[in-house]
């Protein structure tokens, strides 16, 4: 009896594996792998299984009362009736494909008075299809799931109700026209490839010019953005403007609202008097283009945009308001931009104290062929650490500011410094700083006052004490 417990085992062993074949060969409600390579289920019910490029004609009714009907032709797919329509075909090739091949796994009811509390009495959706031959396809979409998502469904001339995948309903959310419109593309125009921007508003014209060497108008190159007056360019910031066209080279219509350039339509998106933006650029592959893009504000407080030469009007992220030009917003209001290369020699007065540092050049070929210039900087005759002179210079250029000031300075400056030029205009500048109070100064140059924060300041004056003790031995 030695070899009864090895018999017992093997006899549960063939039980088990009874068991599990029994199980997974459909016994006792087990349920074999029936799904296809596809990933569709063996057992899934075939809807409608049609040739999608064989569809002609289709057309839809919502129960909200819109109706939209489309026709294929050599252009496309086209609205009848309407064929100039800037309609988006992709939007009607979805819909087609989606209905050509509709699966379902699941018939929850064939009685026709439960269709109510489906969605399907009436529908929310009746679609029709024609194909090439002549023959008809009508079903029924209803009500969206509450869990699964799935939509009800059903064949038109049938009692039966299905759940078919979200992606059948879906392509007909579109409630009008102007939803499936192709929408445009704003101008690609770059920060570095822009040449010139004109904004207009109420009779307003603010035109504004980008200039990459600069102008010598101004009292330095680092200045590229310009607005036009009648006395002369007067610069703007780099960085407002950057992001300003940042803005426009990324922009897009989020949604099409409506397509007409009937002034009565234009006037309630507030596009017949809202902005006029022309921007003039290098395109890559056209060359030098110049467009227009109209800015609205709706009596809905929406912002609504159209593309000169384009009747698509369209929403779009930004406010109306970003779009305003306001001088004083996008004014150059920089602490200091001069080079040092302008610079002849410095006066600096601080706390009673004056320095003037002298620069000299002198200009040799280097072994490349190029001009070389090697600068030498002296105080009272003695040679300063060119290192330290550069790095009082940059931390003056490296000082942003806090905003502008709305307070005068009274008395005598904290610290002045006078620059004698070697440049045609600005010949003589001034730099000076006043205290404002225990976290601010006050400083002009340039014509700006502005704020500046202590601590700045404090950097500008140590850099300034290690290069006048600088001296070169």
């Amino acid at each position: 009896m030695r070899n009864k417990p090895l018999v017992i085992s093997v006899a549960a062993l063939i039980l088990l594996l009874a068991a599990y074949w029994f199980l997974t060969s459909g016994g006792l409600g087990g349920k074999k792998d029936d799904s296809t390579a596809d990933g569709t289920s063996e057992d899934a019910i075939k809807l409608t299984d049609i040739d999608s490029t064989t569809i002609m004609h289709l057309k839809y009714s919502l129960a909200t009362g819109e109706n939209f009907s489309f026709k294929y032709t050599v252009y496309g797919w086209k609205v009848e009736g309407d064929e100039d329509f800037p309609l988006d075909s992709t939007y009607i090739e979805e819909m087609v494909k989606a209905l050509c091949s509709v699966t379902s796994e699941r018939l929850l009811t064939s009685d026709r008075s439960t269709f109510s509390s489906y969605g399907l009495d009436p529908a929310a959706v009746k679609v029709e299809m024609t194909d090439s031959k002549g023959n008809s396809y009508a079903y029924n979409i209803g009500d969206k799931h509450p869990t699964t998502s799935k939509f009800y469904f059903n064949v038109e001339g049938s009692n039966d109700v299905y759940t078919v995948p979200t992606s059948v309903g879906r392509v007909f959310n579109y409630q009008t026209l102007a939803s499936m419109m192709k929408l445009p593309s704003f101008p690609s125009a770059s920060p570095s490839t822009t040449s010139a921007l004109t904004i207009e508003t109420n009779g307003v014209i603010n035109e504004i010019v980008r200039m990459p060497e600069g102008d010598s108008s101004c009292y330095t190159k680092d200045y590229k953005w310009f607005l036009k007056t009648q006395d002369g360019l007067r610069p703007l910031s780099e960085d407002k403007m950057t992001a300003l066209m940042s803005t426009f080279e990324s922009m897009g219509l989020q949604s099409g609202v409506d397509c007409s350039s009937d002034p009565a339509v234009l006037e309630k998106y507030g596009l017949n008097n809202g902005h006029k933006i022309t921007v003039s650029y290098e395109s890559a592959s056209r060359g030098a283009v110049t467009e227009t893009f109209y800015i609205g504000k709706g009596a809905d407080g929406k912002t609504y945009a159209r593309i000169g030469g384009s009747d698509v009007i369209g929403t779009i992220v930004n406010t109306f308001d970003y779009f305003t030009f306001d001088y004083e917003t996008y004014k150059a209001q920089d602490f200091f931009k001069l080079t040092l290369d302008t610079v002849n020699s410095m006066t600096i007065k601080l706390d009673g104290a004056t320095y003037t540092i002298d620069i000299s050049r002198t200009t040799e070929k280097a072994s490349d062929g190029k001009d070389k210039v090697t600068e030498v900087y002296t105080i009272n005759g003695t040679e300063l650490s060119a290192d330290a002179v550069v790095s009082f210079f940059n931390a003056m250029r490296n000082t942003t500011t806090e905003g502008t000031s709305s307070g005068s300075p009274e008395g005598s400056p904290y610290l002045e410094i006078s620059f004698s030029r070697n440049t045609d205009n600005y010949k003589q500048m001034t730099l000076s700083l006043w205290k404002y109070d225990s976290s601010f100064y006050i400083s002009k140059f340039a014509d700006n006052t502005l704020l500046v924060n202590k601590l700045d300041v404090q950097k500008i004056v140590d850099s300034l004490q290690k290069a006048v003790t600088s001296t070169v031995k």
